[in-house]
């Protein structure tokens, strides 16, 4: 009876030191969605970093939009969407457009049934069908799961992840998933093979998206010229119909949820360490054995809810090449950077 009391004892005190150490929000059911549910957002789609046929290019889009849940039947939601966008580039071209509509999706699937939100496809290549939707998730899923968002396949890597909404100029409480992979883009850029990652973070309580920061890189040609460049799309809810929980600030900003991995090693080592030393003092006859799940499959090619309207025209960008400058990966985001960079550009990481 001592050793089994010693065992439920050293089971109680890991599981209180691993909910200090990661800070997992407690579970919580798939939400319904309601009639009047809306967000608006803002977003920023930006090309530089140019090399090679791309030296000297950039361009940008910015754009501002609204989603709204209209009515609600059984599983399927009826909703609307409208944006609009402002475009240009340094070769002085620039254009300005609106859309909207209405399309239904499912809470069973999270995928469109009827239409989109002007979602059609990315890179030249269509979208293929299923398609998910990219504004709302199951909150309820757990870390390590698999989820898809477009054609894109993600992981949940926390369920607490303190995201710094920028619109209103403070942290909030999210669920964070990531994406990564490689695709084949053929259009107004040129033929490129661009490798990227993606980050969404989306509301505990509701499923909605707060936010999400997307980095591609991109190599290949453009009429015939080799070339790179960096093409990078970053979205923060503006407002929400439903509160954001109040987060405090991580104490790394890196977009990769280590800080949370790292209180989940801690917490499941003090976990096997308390419980073995309590097995082997009440028993002394059994051993405790852990193995790590394999990694996930690559996700298929990605997109990106807006598809740049970019016209390069009939003749390659002027090349301004002032210097040979060699790209080297970001310790910290894995971009593609000047090796003469102090920081990186993107999260701000040291590369001395």
């Amino acid at each position: 009876m001592k050793g089994a009391k010693r065992v439920v004892a050293a089971v109680l005190l890991a599981l209180l030191m691993a909910n200090a150490f990661s800070g997992i929000a407690h579970p919580v059911s798939a939400y319904t969605p309601q009639a009047g549910d809306n967000f608006t957002y803002s977003e920023t789609i930006t090309v530089n970093n140019g090399q090679g046929s791309y030296s000297g290019y950039t361009d940008q889009l910015t754009a501002s939009g609204v989603e709204q849940v209209n009515s609600v039947s059984g599983s399927n939601v009826t909703s609307s969407y409208s944006y609009s966008y402002q475009y240009s580039n340094s070769q002085g071209s620039s254009t300005a457009s609106s859309s909207a509509g209405n399309y239904t999706w499912s809470t069973d699937t999270f995928t469109y049934v009827n239409g989109t939100d002007n979602e059609g496809g990315f890179g030249g290549t269509p979208y293929s069908s299923p398609l998910y939707v990219w504004f709302a998730i199951d909150p309820s899923l757990p870390v390590g799961s698999s989820l898809s968002i477009l054609n894109s396949q993600f992981s949940v890597i926390s369920k607490n992840y303190s995201f710094d909404l920028t619109t209103e100029n403070r942290y909030v409480q999210t669920i964070e998933v990531e994406g990564t992979g490689t695709y084949q883009r053929n259009d107004a850029y040129g033929d490129f093979t661009a490798s990227y990652t993606w980050f969404e973070y989306f509301d505990p309580a509701t499923g909605y998206i707060v936010g999400y920061d997307y980095v591609e890189q991109d190599t290949g040609q453009y009429q015939g010229q080799t070339g790179s460049f960096t093409y990078t799309d970053q979205l923060n809810v503006a407002s929400t119909s439903h509160p954001l929980t109040a987060a405090s600030a991580p104490t790394s900003t890196g977009g990769s949820g280590a800080s949370q991995y790292l209180g989940y090693v801690i917490a499941a080592a003090v976990i096997l360490l308390l419980v073995g030393i309590g097995i082997y003092a009440g028993t002394r006859r059994r051993k405790a054995k852990e193995s790590l799940p394999e990694h996930s499959p690559p996700p298929p090619p990605s997109s990106t809810p807006f598809e740049s309207t970019v016209d390069l025209g009939s003749n390659p960008p002027e090349q301004v090449v002032i210097r040979e400058v060699a790209m080297v990966k970001c310790k910290y985001c894995g971009t593609l950077i000047p090796s003469t960079a102090g920081t990186c550009p993107y999260c701000g990481g040291p590369q001395g």
